[in-house]
């Protein structure tokens, strides 16, 4: 099969960065989709081309192989110094050019020696055998997919139905997402992928999981952390206050004389990872003013203010 060329398809250049190709990918998977294309057969194989030219120049390391040596180098089992070694007639395999290696007949060359070869010996797609050639097992090609969850999902973990469409047709898979999952994280699922050739183990489905925002937590490894808001006086005096934790509320006890800013941590009460235990929940106060405006509050804040002993900003320099 001749090279086909993947920057082509996607409609970018050579040099292209991740997010220019990410972003011509996007804009032709949904241009050709077969669900935006019933019955189009055409539109269909576009689709399958641009998935997997897209599969590869996603892929730093597929792409590399692919830049130097085309679709020939993402073979299963191609082995670089092999190729060239025979391409360019590299010591250990004797005189031979090109199209020996073709199956050419060896062309008599003074003092060098000549083998035949078959471009498939290279590549580990056939070894001989019994006088002919026996197919050796490939993996099948790995798949990508992108899945968008809540919050509160990635904190405890889900399931989540998938729809995956592949050149071998679509199929419907549950997938577990770990708690703690990270936004922009990937999963990889193995099996999942392309199926196996000539008996090779099915390749795998890698999975780019998007976290929606949440307006108070956020994960950092094993810790939660979340802003929890205050008024001057909970923050002055002390308080209890309740907060949400993936285990239920509990009661957050805010020492007196807080500030804006200050960290509280809760042990224990954080993202449980499989294996690794349960981190912390870290609260960031935040102390909040009314937004209401009123003479009674601007006196009462007012007597705060001639509370200070000095000016907050005294220490404030470049």
């Amino acid at each position: 099969m001749a090279n086909r060329d993947f920057y082509k398809l996607l409609g970018v250049s050579r040099d292209a960065s991740q997010e220019e190709i990410k972003k011509a990918y996007r804009s032709l998977a949904k241009e050709l989709h077969p669900d935006r294309n019933p019955d189009n057969k055409q539109a269909e194989e576009r689709f399958k081309d641009v998935s997997n030219a897209y599969s590869v120049l996603s892929d730093a390391e597929k792409r590399k192989l692919y830049d130097e040596y085309g679709e020939m180098g993402l073979r299963e089992g191609f082995d670089p110094a092999a190729y060239q070694a025979a391409t360019q007639g590299a010591g250990g395999f004797g005189g031979f050019d090109f199209g020996d290696i073709f199956g050419g007949a060896p062309r008599g060359r003074s003092g060098a020696q000549h083998f035949e070869f078959n471009l498939e010996d290279l590549l580990g797609g056939r070894m001989p055998g019994g006088g002919g050639y026996v197919r050796v097992p490939r993996k099948g090609a790995d798949l990508q997919s992108e899945v968008t969850v809540d919050f509160r999902d990635a904190v405890l973990g889900c399931t989540k139905e998938l729809s995956l469409r592949s050149s071998e047709g679509e199929k419907t898979i549950k997938v577990r997402i770990p708690a703690g999952v990270r936004n922009e994280g990937k999963i990889r699922l193995r099996g999942q992928g392309g199926k196996g050739v000539e008996g090779g183990r099915d390749g795998d489905l890698v999975l780019k999981v998007h976290v929606r925002k949440h307006p108070y937590f956020s994960i950092r490894g094993k810790q939660l952390h979340v802003k929890v808001p205050v008024t001057p006086l909970e923050a002055y005096a002390g308080a209890k206050v309740s907060i949400p934790t993936p285990e239920g509320k509990v009661q957050l006890a805010i020492p007196p004389g807080s500030q804006n800013g200050s960290k509280l941590r809760l042990r224990k009460k954080g993202i449980e990872q499989k294996g690794k235990g349960r981190g912390d929940l870290i609260a960031h106060l935040e102390v909040l003013l009314p937004s209401k405006q009123s003479d009674e509050v601007k006196k009462a804040l007012e007597a705060v203010e001639k509370a200070f002993d000095e000016n907050p900003r005294e220490d404030l320099r470049l």
